[in-house]
């Protein structure tokens, strides 16, 4: 069996739904505790160009994520992501130092190739691992996907990923892709799945991952109680408890209910998360899951059998470039 790496993106996917307003305590509460449990690599936020606050698990620079590093768990790897969407400028990250972030995740478009290897380069110039995370990974043919896992493979990152930003590829999609990442990425560099569980398959997903035995090591990504956009991530604890189940005592499932009980029920009681009629019907329709998100919290009395009619009317490219001004005036053409 491939060996297993846990990716835990719960103050960076899960800031999704409080806009990453954990508080500063919590932040540094759920660092340590995921240390505890065993993660092994921890992702601490995203990297933005905009003003910092203590609060928010957005950061400007390096210097914001030294503190909330503090004293390195042997063995473990902190990360931040950097996303094509909100363009962080390459001189702002500084280089790698040995009690700052030892990985470094980038996000881009498939239309954005060029433009999203160069930056690569510029984080491995400066002394960082790289995740490699093309988004949409289903708009992508069996030719592409290859021919990208092989021309990103020439950075030698930590891992190239198959991204399912909707949430809505099948067993059979997912299966296929990451026999073409086995065969075409390079000698050492693993192969990572980031899920999202809009139709309820992130878990099946990634134990049918874990179970096809690729030749490269995988990586994971999950977090505490699925804590993502959307309907949510892989659950770190479902994942967690199935791997123990082969490698006894792997994770501690009790630091985990701890970063619940602590830091994440008080979010959820106010913005609860997970498996919903409007995610399942945007993933259903290849629809950013933003649309979602804004038809629960701009018109809740809405039905699910009207959201069908307004989907249908979301066509072409807008489908993934979210916009709520399309989103509100389809609602006031066909709703009212």
């Amino acid at each position: 069996m491939s060996k297993i790496k846990i990716l835990d993106c719960t103050l960076r996917d899960g800031g999704y739904v409080n806009d990453w307003d954990f508080g500063e305590t919590h932040i540094h509460s759920v660092r340590q505790k995921l240390e505890t449990a065993g993660a092994d690599i921890i992702e601490l936020g995203f990297m933005r160009d905009e003003p910092y606050h203590p609060n928010r698990a957005v950061y400007n620079g390096i210097d914001p994520l030294l503190p909330i590093i503090g004293k390195k768990k042997e063995g473990t790897i902190y990360s931040a992501l950097i996303e094509m969407a909100n363009f962080f400028p390459p001189e702002l990250l500084a280089p790698r130092r040995a009690d700052g972030p030892d990985l470094m995740r980038y996000s881009f478009w498939m239309r954005c190739l060029d433009e999203a290897y160069e930056y690569c380069q510029g984080i491995v110039d400066k002394g960082y691992l790289l995740g490699v995370q093309p988004t949409r990974v289903e708009q992508y043919s069996d030719a592409q996907f290859a021919a990208m896992c092989r021309r990103f493979s020439k950075l030698n990152p930590f891992a190239i990923y198959i991204v399912d930003t909707f949430g809505l590829l099948t067993k059979e999609q997912l299966i296929r892709y990451a026999r073409i990442a086995d065969e075409n990425v390079g000698e050492g560099i693993r192969v990572g799945y980031h899920a999202h569980n809009n139709m309820q398959q992130a878990f099946s997903n990634a134990t049918t991952f874990i179970e096809l035995g690729l030749e490269h090591d995988i990586v994971l990504d999950a977090s505490v109680y699925g804590m993502g956009r959307g309907a949510g991530n892989l659950n770190f604890e479902l994942i967690g408890n199935y791997i123990n189940a082969k490698e006894p005592g792997r994770f501690d499932i009790a630091a985990m209910t701890d970063i619940w009980d602590e830091t994440l029920k008080d979010i959820y009681d106010r913005l609860p998360w997970g498996y919903s009629l409007e995610y399942f019907l945007v993933a259903a329709n290849q629809c950013n899951p933003n649309y979602a998100s804004y038809f629960l919290s701009n018109h809740p009395g809405m039905k699910v059998s009207d959201l069908c009619r307004v989907l249908e009317g979301i066509q072409g490219d807008a489908k993934f470039l979210y916009s709520k001004e399309l989103a509100e005036r389809l609602y006031q053409q066909v709703i009212l």
